[in-house]
Formats: C-alpha cells, sequence, structure tokens
C-alpha cells in the first residue's frame, strides 16, 4: 500500500466521524493553547524587565569599584590560596581592566567633589556646574551625543560636554529668571526652551570661585577670590530621564581627565587648601562589554582581580527565578491539560479499532502488512495532532494579541504573576517566540502519536478471522 493511500484512508476515517474527531481536536487545541500562552506569559514577563533594565540602565556597562579589607584571609570556597583584593584603582589597574577578553572600553569617572565653586560662562550667562572626567577616547564608546563631537586629547583649554538639563541653567545672575519644569518636558518628548546661545559656537570661560574663611573685608564677609580659563563646549546630551547615560552624566560637566589633572598641577597649593584629592585614585570606573552576552565573563574576571563589579544583568537572574517559578506552575496546568488531551486521542483511537474490526480483519486477509496497519492508525492520530495542534496556535497568536492590547486581561494576568509592574503601558504581557509556537506543535504532534501507538499495536495483534467472525 502507497504512502499517499494510508494518508487518504486516515484522513476518510477522520471525516468519517466528524463530531468524535472534532472534539478530540478541540481537547488538542485546548492543551496546544494552555502551553503556549502560559509559557508566553513568562516570555512578556522577562522582555518587560529587560526592556525596563534597558531604559534604566546600560545593560553592557559594568560600575567597578576598589575592594575595601586587604586580604580574603578565608580563601575561597575550594579552600585554596586567599583571593587577593584590589583597594586602589589606579591607572596600572584600569590597563588591566582594558586586556580582559571581551572588553570594549574603560573610562575611570571622577566625580569633583569641592569647596570650590565651578562656574561656566557665556556672554552674561552662567552656571555653577559640578565636574566629571572621564578617558576621552573610551567616553565616546559610552555616550551618544546628540550634537558635537566627544572631547578630544587637547589640554589648550577646557573642553567640556554638557546636558540639555544643565544647559537649561544658564542664567543672567542679575536678572531673575522664570524656572522651567524640565521633568514634564521630557515627560511629554518635547524639545526644551534652551537659552538662544550658539551653544557649539560661542566662547567660553571656567571660572574657579573660592572664599578664603581666614580673611575678611570691611564688612566681616569672607574675602572671594576668581580665576578664568578659557573654555570650549564640544558636544551635548539628551535631556531623557530614560536615558542611562543622561541619568549617570546630566548633572555635570563632563571634561577630559588629563586637562583636570593638569588644572590641579597649576593650582597645586589652591587644590590642597580646598581638600582636594590628587586624582591618581578612583572611587569607580566604568567598564564597556563588547555585547551583552560578554558581560558575564567580564563580571567573573574582574570578580577574580580582586574588584567589586556592578552590573544590572547580576539582577536578571534573581528576577528570571521568580518568573520561571510562576511559568513553571502554569506551564504544570498546561501539560495536565495535553495529558488529558492525549488520554483522548487514545480513546478514540481504541474506539475506532473496536468499530473497525472487521474493516481490520477484511485487510488483513487480503495480504495488507501488519506495518501498513500500524501506519495507518499512527497517522490518524497524527492528523488530529496535527490539526488540533495547528488550530491551537492560530487560537494562541490571537489570545496573544488579546492579552497585549485589553487592558483589564493585562490586569488578570498581572494579578497571577504576583507582579502589577510586569506590564506597564507599552510592554508586551505575551511573547510567542517562533522556537516556542514550533516547538510545541512538534510536541503536540509528537505526543498524538504516540497516544496512537498503543491502539495501533491493539490493531495488528487482531486474529483475522475472529475478527470477521466477532464483527458479524
Amino acid at each position: 500500500m502507497r504512502w499517499i493511500d494510508i494518508l487518504a484512508w486516515s484522513l476518510n476515517n477522520l471525516r468519517r466521524r466528524k463530531l468524535r474527531s472534532a472534539l478530540t481536536m478541540l481537547g488538542v487545541v485546548i492543551g496546544t493553547m494552555a502551553i503556549v500562552v502560559t509559557i508566553s506569559l513568562g516570555y512578556g514577563a522577562q522582555a518587560t524587565q529587560m526592556k525596563q533594565l534597558e531604559e534604566m540602565t546600560n545593560l553592557r556597562q559594568i560600575t567597578v569599584f576598589p575592594h575595601w579589607g586587604g586580604r580574603d584571609v578565608e580563601g575561597d570556597n575550594s579552600g585554596g590560596a586567599a583571593r587577593p583584593r584590589i583597594t586602589k584603582l589606579n591607572d596600572q589597574v584600569v590597563s588591566r581592566f582594558r586586556h580582559i577578553p571581551g572588553v570594549a572600553a574603560v573610562t575611570p569617572v571622577i566625580y569633583v567633589w569641592s569647596r570650590m565653586e565651578f562656574v561656566i560662562g557665556t556672554g552674561k550667562l552662567e552656571v555653577s556646574v559640578p565636574l566629571v572626567a572621564v578617558s576621552p577616547q573610551d567616553f565616546a564608546k559610552f555616550v551618544k551625543l546628540k550634537e558635537g563631537r566627544h572631547l578630544s586629547g587637547s589640554l589648550d583649554k577646557m573642553e567640556f560636554i554638557l546636558s540639555e538639563a544643565m544647559m537649561m541653567e544658564f542664567k543672567n545672575p542679575k536678572k531673575p529668571r522664570d524656572s522651567v519644569d524640565i521633568w514634564s518636558y521630557m515627560e511629554q518628548g518635547k524639545e526644551l526652551p534652551l537659552p538662544k546661545v550658539n551653544w557649539l559656537q560661542a566662547p567660553y570661560t571656567l571660572q574657579l570661585r573660592w572664599e578664603d574663611i581666614e580673611k575678611t573685608d570691611a564688612k566681616g564677609d569672607p574675602i572671594k577670590y576668581t580665576k578664568d580659563y578659557k573654555a570650549k563646549m564640544v558636544g551635548t546630551i539628551k535631556a531623557d530621564y530614560r536615558d542611562p547615560n543622561f541619568n549617570t552624566f546630566g548633572y555635570y560637566a563632563v571634561v577630559n581627565l588629563n586637562w583636570l589633572r593638569k588644572l590641579q598641577r597649576d593650582n597645586r597649593a589652591l587644590f590642597k587648601e580646598m581638600d582636594m584629592p590628587d586624582y591618581k585614585t578612583y572611587e569607580q570606573v566604568h567598564v564597556l562589554a563588547k555585547t551583552v552576552d560578554d558581560v558575564e565573563a567580564v563580571v567573573k574576571e574582574l570578580t577574580e582581580m580582586g574588584v567589586q563589579p556592578d552590573n544590572p544583568l547580576m539582577w536578571v537572574k534573581s528576577m528570571q527565578d521568580q518568573i520561571a517559578t510562576v511559568q513553571g506552575f502554569l506551564g504544570f496546568i498546561g501539560a495536565v491539560s495535553m495529558a488529558v488531551a492525549a488520554l483522548s486521542i487514545a480513546n478514540t483511537m481504541m474506539m475506532s479499532i473496536y468499530e473497525r474490526t472487521r474493516e481490520i480483519g477484511v485487510m488483513k486477509v487480503l495480504g495488507c502488512k501488519l506495518g501498513n496497519i500500524r501506519m495507518m492508525f499512527l497517522s490518524e492520530a497524527a492528523f488530529i495532532g496535527l490539526f488540533g495542534g495547528g488550530l491551537g496556535l492560530l487560537l494562541s497568536y490571537a489570545l496573544s494579541y488579546a492579552l497585549n492590547n485589553v487592558e483589564w486581561l493585562q490586569q488578570m494576568v498581572a494579578s497571577v504573576m504576583s507582579n502589577t509592574a510586569l506590564f506597564t503601558e507599552g510592554s508586551s504581557t505575551s511573547v510567542i517566540p517562533p522556537t516556542l509556537s514550533l516547538g510545541t506543535w512538534a510536541g503536540v504532534v509528537g505526543v498524538s502519536i504516540l497516544s496512537g501507538l498503543y491502539p495501533a499495536q491493539r490493531a495488528m495483534g487482531l486474529s483475522s478471522l475472529a475478527a470477521i467472525r466477532n464483527a458479524d
């Protein structure tokens, strides 16, 4: 018997018993939907969390801190030698970071805190702004600018980058100015009403301002001193609270680390008086991995070196474990539904054998091979899984669309997942990747075939003469 004949015979048997076949397929449809939709909720929760992390942080960026406490006298868990701890981050340590496989860029980050005030001015406008010093070449790989260029290696004058939020703070100290709620502008995605300055072309000065509390003027106030330097604004950072770069650098003037050191050398006595450090060591260093997949290996290498790395992906595992627990429970419910469908298929096939006992006996008498008889019943079971699984997938995609667009369904799912923060506006409640749909479909067909194995074996084991006699 040809394969085409076997398939045609199987389809014909399904059509002859439409109601029974439809009810059996309905069980497969429900089982398929239960598996696909429940697992898709876990994918949706994971996608939402990753989206939230990407909006708040740079997943490739690792912030490295020194490890305090000397050496680890307890040793590692393997009982080996004590692991060294790097308690000072300096240029030699930074150089070691650059040679770690998977690292794209490394920059020290120095936040300049001082009793001395740094004031940037242009024309009649000025702003008092703290400085943050970085490595120019590497910083360009961390932050995307809205306009202009990144810092060069020039030390002739202070080059600086400002965010639009700090540009909004420029004002004439002799005139009052209405304040602007920049957060409202950012939330609405509107351009900020910046002061009318030709930002990247205007001349600037950096003025150092400080007081001598030991000396007073005729009014008894501390004597104030100033010192001016030429400056140039080279780039701008967009004001966007969703951008991790804005949150990190948006409230500072970003300058060249080497320029800051030169400024310190030129004003060594003043910096010492203002209790400012020597900037030869760093409180933190930012490391950028080449890809998100490289982060775990880089973090491991940094930890083994003896520093303390911090990266958002280190939080993801605990969140994924929580989601996996809920997803596993929901998937178990789906598996139970599929098991019930499998029993329904087996029952349908057994009933089909009892009803077609005479037919099977005649086929055997006419010389039909046992393998062909088995394939007929297995094909019939496979068709039930194929059609039922396919319809279940279509309905799963329809339900997934509803879950992503109907608010009350989203609230219901958030309640089941015990985390309303997972499904915010614009997030995906249900995500069905191709691997899930194709894998489930193939699994459903496989389960259907397995459900038909025992009935097929029973059909093969029937005595032809006894089958014909009993059928009469």
